[in-house]
Formats: C-alpha cells, sequence, structure tokens
C-alpha cells in the first residue's frame, strides 16, 4: 500500500507531504484545487509519461517520493532480485526527479534504475482507474484481455507459452511469404553468390598478406637491370686498386692506429674506422651474395605481374583489404551454404510451419476451452454486482467465439453484449452504454478483478460521474467494500461516496503572494460534516445542510 507521498515543485504544488492510510480514502476539494495532480504525480511513480511542463513554474525541476509497503510480495522481491535493487524490509522507496531540461531521474530504495523498471513494478504497487480503464472497456478488442485478467495462473501459464509459439509462427510464415514472393530475387541472389564465390575460390586465396609479399617481389622483378647495374657500380667502387673503397678505407686505418701512439684518447677514434671498415666489407660480401642469386625469371614475373592485378581487382571489388576479402569470401560462403543447405527452403519452411499451427491450434483448444468456463463464471459475477449497482434489470453477457484465426491471445473473439432495460436486444456494449453506465461496469469489473488482482493500491478518479444520488450511494459501498482487501483511494465530488470513506481528505488551493498554492490534509469530524454540508448544497452551508451530512455519515457507519 501507499503510505506517504512527498511532492515538491510540481505542476501547481510547491510542497506537498501526506499519509495515507489503509481502507479507503476519499480525496475532497473543488474542480482544480489539485486532487487529479496528485494521482498524476502517482501515475509518474509508476512510471508514467512526463513532460517538462509538469515542473512548477519558475522552478528547474519536480521530485516525487513514494514510499509503498509491500509486505512479502514474491512478485516484487523477484523483480528486485532481477534488477539488484537493494531489499528493505517489505519496503519501497521510490522518487523520480523531473527537469525542465527534460532529464528525469529514478532511484528505487536509493539507486539509480529505469523507467521501464518503474513500470514492471507498478504492475504489482497501483491500480488507477482512470480514463484508460473505458477505452479499454469501450474498445471491442480488448475486451478480451478483461476476461483473462480474471483468469486463474494455469491459465495464464498456457497463454504465455502460446504467445511464444505464436510469435515463432509470426516468424516462419513471414519468411516463408518472404520467400514465396520474392523467389526470383533469391534465386537472381543465389546466381550472384555463387558467381562470387567461383571468383573467389578461383583466386586461391591463401594468406591475407599476399599482396604485400608479391609487391615487394614484384618491385624487385620490375627493376631488376637498375638493381644489378647499381650493385656491380658499388662493388667497383669498393674494390677498385688504385682508389677503391677498400684501399682508402685501409690507409685511413693505418693513419688512426698511428694517432694511437700519440695518446689514448686516439684509440677510440681508431676503434670506430676499424668498426666503420668491418662493417662496410660485411655490406660488400652481403651485396655481392644477394648479386650472385639475382636471377630474372620472365614467366616469374609475368606470374607476380598477373596476381597482383587479380588481387587488386578483387580489393577493388570487396575490399579494399585483402583482410576484407577473406572476410567477404567466408561471408559469401556462409550465406550459399543457406540455399544448398535447405536453410531457405520453401519446403523445409512449409513443415514447419505446418508443425508449429498444429501446436497452436492445440493450445488455442485449450485455451477456448478454459475461457468458456472463466466466462461463465464472470458473467453470473458480473451481474451480481450490477445489481449491487442498481443495474439489477440490466442483461450482461460474455459472447465468446472461435474465429478460427491465429491472433496473440488465441483463436477467440470476445464481445461484451448489454441490454440495460428490459425489453431491449443485447447489443454490443460500445453502441449503448452511456457514461454513468460505463462507470459502473468498470467499478463492478474492479470490484471482481480486486480479488485477483496483485496490486495493493487501487486508485479511482471521479468513477462517480454522470450518476445520480443513489447510485452514488451504492458506488461508495461498492468501494468501500473493495476497501476491506485493498487500500483505496478515491477522488470524488459525490457526498454519498465521500460518507462510505474511512479517511477523508480535503485537497484545497490557497493564492498567497501571487502563486498559488496546493495544500491536503485529514479532516477532523466536524470538519467532515462541514466539506459534506458544502458539497451537497454549496457554499451556503446551513444547519439543516449540516444536519443532513450528520444523517448521511451515520447512514454509511450504521451499513458498515
Amino acid at each position: 500500500m501507499l503510505v506517504e507521498l512527498d511532492i515538491k515543485n510540481f505542476a501547481i504544488i510547491k510542497a506537498l507531504k501526506v499519509r495515507f492510510q489503509e481502507n479507503m480514502t476519499a480525496l475532497i476539494g473543488e474542480t482544480g484545487a489539485g486532487k487529479s495532480i496528485i494521482i498524476d504525480a502517482v501515475s509518474l511513480l509508476m512510471g508514467g509519461r512526463s513532460q517538462k511542463e509538469m515542473v512548477r513554474s519558475g522552478e528547474t525541476k519536480a521530485v516525487i517520493t513514494g514510499l509503498f509497503e509491500v509486505g512479502q510480495s514474491k512478485q516484487i522481491a523477484q523483480i528486485c532480485d532481477k534488477y539488484g535493487l537493494p531489499d528493505s524490509e517489505g519496503q519501497l522507496i521510490i522518487s523520480r526527479e523531473l527537469a525542465v531540461k527534460g532529464r528525469n531521474v529514478v532511484r528505487i530504495n536509493g539507486q539509480l534504475t529505469t523507467i521501464n523498471v518503474l513500470r514492471e513494478l507498478g504492475n504489482y504497487l497501483v491500480d488507477i482507474h482512470g480514463q484508460n480503464d473505458q477505452q479499454i472497456l469501450m474498445n471491442q478488442d480488448r475486451q478480451i484481455d478483461l476476461v483473462d485478467d480474471y483468469a486463474p495462473a494455469d491459465f495464464k501459464e498456457k497463454l504465455a507459452q502460446y504467445q511464444i509459439d505464436f510469435k515463432t509462427w509470426q516468424k516462419l510464415t513471414t519468411r516463408l511469404n518472404h520467400l514465396r514472393n520474392d523467389a526470383q530475387e533469391l534465386a537472381q541472389k543465389q546466381d550472384i553468390l555463387s558467381f562470387q564465390n567461383e571468383e573467389l575460390r578461383a583466386a586461391n586465396l591463401t594468406d591475407p598478406n599476399e599482396d604485400e609479399q608479391l609487391e615487394e617481389e614484384y618491385n624487385e622483378l620490375n627493376n631488376y637491370q637498375k638493381i644489378v647495374d647499381t650493385a656491380n657500380y658499388l662493388i667497383q667502387l669498393f674494390d677498385d686498386d688504385e682508389h677503391g673503397i677498400e684501399e682508402l678505407l685501409g690507409n685511413a686505418q693505418n693513419a688512426a692506429q698511428e694517432l694511437t701512439e700519440y695518446g689514448a684518447k686516439f684509440k677510440d677514434i681508431a676503434k670506430t674506422i676499424d668498426d666503420g671498415v668491418f662493417a662496410l666489407s660485411d655490406a660488400r660480401s652481403e651485396l655481392s651474395n644477394v648479386l650472385d642469386g639475382l636471377d630474372f625469371d620472365a614467366e616469374r614475373y609475368q606470374y607476380v605481374s598477373n596476381r597482383i592485378d587479380l588481387l587488386n581487382s578483387l580489393k577493388k571489388k570487396y575490399g579494399p583489404s585483402l583482410t576484407n576479402v577473406f572476410a567477404f569470401y567466408k561471408k559469401v560462403q556462409k550465406e550459399l551454404n543457406q540455399f544448398e543447405t535447405g536453410g531457405l527452403d520453401e519446403n523445409h519452411l512449409e513443415q514447419q510451419v505446418i508443425e508449429i499451427e498444429r501446436k497452436l491450434t492445440k493450445e488455442a483448444t485449450e485455451l477456448h476451452q478454459l475461457r468458456e468456463k472463466i466466462v461463465n463464471i464472470l458473467e453470473e459475477k458480473i451481474k451480481h454486482e450490477l445489481a449491487d449497482l442498481y443495474m439489477a434489470k440490466a442483461r450482461f453477457v460474455i459472447d465468446l467465439k472461435n474465429t478460427k484465426a491465429f491472433t496473440s491471445t488465441g483463436t477467440d473473439a470476445v464481445v461484451f453484449l448489454i441490454s440495460p432495460n428490459p425489453g431491449e436486444e443485447l447489443m454490443p456494449l460500445v453502441k449503448i452504454v452511456s457514461g454513468g453506465e460505463q462507470s459502473r461496469l468498470i467499478l463492478a469489473l474492479k470490484s471482481i478483478f480486486s480479488q485477483v488482482e496483485p496490486v495493493g493500491t487501487m486508485i479511482f478518479d471521479e468513477v462517480d460521474t454522470g450518476v445520480s444520488g443513489r447510485v452514488s450511494a451504492a458506488i461508495g459501498k461498492k468501494l468501500h467494500s473493495i476497501g476491506k482487501n485493498k487500500q483505496v483511494i478515491v477522488i470524488t465530488h459525490s457526498p454519498q461516496v465521500a460518507a462510505a470513506s474511512d479517511q477523508k481528505y480535503l485537497v484545497a488551493k490557497e493564492v498567497k503572494d501571487g502563486a498559488t498554492y496546493t495544500q491536503i490534509g485529514p479532516l477532523t469530524q466536524e470538519e467532515t460534516v462541514t466539506a459534506i454540508a458544502e458539497m451537497m448544497a454549496g457554499s451556503d452551508v446551513t444547519q439543516a445542510a449540516k444536519q443532513n451530512a450528520k444523517d448521511l455519515l451515520k447512514s454509511f457507519k450504521e451499513r458498515n
């Protein structure tokens, strides 16, 4: 249940903190005082959509914090464990910060988390009845969801398994249709892949560095004569009898050796010259060996030239590098293998579709049989609830038909049919129900579902709109009954609904120093009488109005 709500700089609320009680609490106050804003704040804590306009004018951010008691809820414990949220001994402290710049910060028990986690937790914390519930009720395609919400756990497990198989069926049928519709395109793709595969296979690729090695070899073969001429010239410079490098270096060695006789400091110079002479001698020997091994092979030259052209052509098509060409080759082989092994074979896919459809048909049949039982039970319960809400003469039927077409919920279609008055034909709910009748139907469903829903708090926003005083009293009684098992918070302008509540909170708007503020607080017994008298008689509260308010409060107290 929601224990405490702390709101700062949200809409017209500057700062507000309120503690809620168990059972049924009514929020009363003039239109525009901020009652619905409080519910909007709770909705944000459940992962509702935020807007920067929600931040109070002149402020940079709004902060909403809620304290919830969750007891030993297994579902909430599993979600906390799933996302690594800290356990706080049966309590959750949820905080959401909205900034004018659009940034959201969400914390659960002090740990940062995401909006999606809030939404997942919200399914087990609070059920907010508002306009969306009417939309679901009046949307014929969504009425099957209301039936399934009342189903027991074993049905929901079967439905979950069916939905897994349904997604598989969708993927397979999509692939099959794509294969059939694009057979020509796929055949063309196979031809292209075959051509590419053959081209790359014929290239006999073995080494991703082959192009670099061949470029070096080609450069040597292409410049063979220049290399030979230059090498011979160097050897000639070294070996010349009269002025060769070897002769000159020998003279230099002798001169350096003479200098060592005149001081130790000349020894390093002599050694350096010796090292240079030995290095040049080694270079000359190495050059001679290389020159001996050089041989121009015209056939090899042509092969290397052609091979480089081939690799460059492949790199241009599939590169830019030879490594990329190797990767592309593997990809082509894999895709081509799908064609050759039947990975995209139409017959294979058709068989898979047949098998999954056989399984879906069996699962959908089981779901239909279970829904028939659920519908029978739900019809009787809704009729009973409607009778409590002064719709005893209304006929209500849940029409369940097997359509044979697979959907995400099976092969069933559900239509809520109603005849509000005797003598009228049953018609789809979407065509004939008034706003007041919608509210009562929603309340009847909520009263039934509250027994199976995991949430601890149910919030109703003006569920009494468009009904008479007598019906309002019945609605108040029904909400009070739900409040025996759930925490119920209701926004109301009906004195009958307010009188039925266990706690009454007044939401009031105050203008101070040119700014508007919203405040909320519990009413004393005397304040409650005055507030309900105002709801009954307007601002001119007479003693007679107060007496009527007292009588109304007394009548609800005696009933309960």
